[in-house]
């Protein structure tokens, strides 16, 4: 790293990476107590989803507007405007008019009274990071619904433990990793909405308010001697997405040209990286993913990728702040390491824009890292010191490219392929199925990330017919009654995904 001169040194600002993200809520670490009773496993808890990537090294990801522009709004904190006493927006511009507006409303009747206590401010410091890892979870599970406006879904928060790594130490208890899940989820459910949106060549215009995810937290607690609850034993968290969805998440309504569906794929090394100890890194992760498909490209300019993850004032300072501008780019240099390293993100530096005194150590040839820094700042740029603004003049306009790892990219090829093959089914026929190019990518895994599409009751009653079933024999084989049967072929109830999976797999139904 070439280092500034000595006497452009000012007064140290504080590391990025320590300063600018509070861990959840520090708990005080309580000595076990011998008065405890055996610990039970709760009964009756509602079904809930399985855990993400356990049987995939990546899941489906709703990538819309709203998506993308929530996960800033948690990472920018500083940047939320007051537009009265102690009450914050977040104003984000998509062009073209369209725009969407994010309000924190933690003062409903349904909030715990630990988030509608807090001031609006301290909420957005204190969780941020955090909000967006679980934002970014939340978007996952609405992305597997066929109609996500319409069905909650549940989440155990032992799983989200594993999936968040929240207060990933052995200092904290099951009890206090629940109780942090649960105030984040509450967190996580005070972002109100309101969407300016239209697409110009497709019947689509929206101006509503909404909260992104409608939420709440059922706590199971484990009684002690005297009767009384102690801890945590189990949280389980059910979300209603927004009816935001219904724009922005709707195969069906696509097809129709009424509705978009934008979605991207996540990989599990996203929620791997250390939250706390590599923020920058994680808000980066976040937000490519995220946009990835909006920027297919994946150029950015380092100014623009800065202005996407961290508060105007960072950038700001690191212009006025020669120190502080130097320990920004260093924090940057590391979090590119992490997410070549960790997300197998090619990084591709612009021979144009981006010299090579200006680029990380670790991305330097051999003979070049490996010389002493004095020896290097000189063969590269003729003097021991970086040039006066260098942040504003050089590094900030220089331009990368990300390239996510060659399995997701070609598995979103493969999945738009399938969407519009369907979407043009009835009028090119089976030729565009002869004029595909070849992929490397096998089709079970692009079918396997896919949501299938919704069954109707005319094609489970052919199926069951199919197989000379009665309603009686089908609903004992798959554990319901004979009037959930009638209904759901009669159309007068839909079977959740779960269901629809089951009789998939009991009907044969492809």
């Amino acid at each position: 790293m070439i280092q500034p001169k000595p006497n452009d040194r000012e007064d140290s600002a504080p590391l990025l990476e320590a300063s600018t993200q509070l861990e959840l809520t520090e708990v005080e670490v309580l000595p076990s107590q011998s008065t405890r009773t055996k610990i039970r496993k709760p009964r009756n808890l509602p079904r809930t989803e399985p855990p993400l990537f356990t049987t995939k090294s990546m899941e489906m990801i709703a990538s819309g507007a709203p998506v993308i522009s929530a996960t800033q709004a948690f990472l920018k904190p500083p940047d939320w405007s007051e537009y009265g006493q102690e009450r914050l927006y977040f104003q984000k511009h998509f062009g073209k008019g369209r725009y969407i507006e994010f309000y924190v409303l933690n003062k409903q009747k349904h909030q715990a009274e630990s988030i509608s206590t807090q001031a609006e401010r301290e909420i957005l410091e204190q969780y941020g990071v955090m909000a967006a890892r679980l934002h970014a979870v939340f978007a996952t599970y609405a992305s597997l619904q066929s109609e996500p406006w319409k069905e909650p879904f549940h989440l155990l928060g032992t799983d989200l433990i594993k999936t968040l790594k929240v207060h990933n130490s052995n200092k904290f208890t099951k009890s206090q990793k629940l109780k942090a899940v649960a105030d984040l989820a509450w967190v996580v459910g005070t972002l109100g909405a309101v969407i300016h949106w239209f697409e110009g060549d497709m019947d689509l215009c929206v101006r509503e308010r909404s909260l992104l995810w409608i939420v709440s937290v059922q706590e199971y607690t484990q009684p002690n001697v005297d009767g009384e609850s102690e801890e945590l034993h189990e949280v389980v968290i059910r979300v209603q997405p927004g009816l935001w969805t219904h724009s922005f998440l709707n195969r069906e309504g696509a097809q129709q040209r009424k509705a978009l569906y934008q979605y991207g794929l996540i990989p599990k090394e996203v929620f791997d990286i250390d939250p706390h100890r590599r923020k920058m890194a994680t808000s980066m992760a976040l937000y490519l993913i995220q946009n990835s498909r909006s920027r297919p490209n994946g150029v950015y300019t380092v100014e623009s990728l800065l202005e996407s993850v961290l508060p105007s004032s960072d950038i700001e300072k690191a212009l006025s702040d020669r120190r502080y501008g130097w320990k920004l780019k260093e924090s940057v240099d590391n979090a590119l390491l992490t997410l070549k390293d960790n997300l197998k993100i090619d990084i591709d530096f612009d021979d144009e824009t981006y010299p090579l005194w200006l680029r990380p150590v670790w991305s330097l040839p051999d003979e070049i890292a490996d010389l002493p820094t004095k020896e290097r700042n000189q063969q590269l740029l003729g003097a021991k010191w970086l040039p006066d603004s260098y942040i504003s003049k050089h590094w900030f306009p220089a331009k990368l490219t990300f390239r996510l790892p060659m399995q997701i990219q070609e598995c979103l090829d493969e999945l738009e392929t399938r969407r519009t093959e369907k979407t043009s089914r009835g009028s090119s026929g089976a030729s565009s199925t002869r004029n595909k190019p070849n992929r490397t990518v096998k089709g079970s895994t692009a079918k396997a990330l896919l949501p299938a599409a919704e069954l109707n009751g005319m094609t489970v009653k052919a199926a069951r017919q199919a197989k000379g079933w009665t309603q009686a024999q089908l609903a004992t084989t798959i554990g319901k009654s004979v009037s959930w049967v009638k209904l759901v072929e009669s159309d007068r109830r839909r079977a959740v995904d779960e269901d629809q999976s089951l009789l998939r797999q009991v009907l044969g139904i492809q």
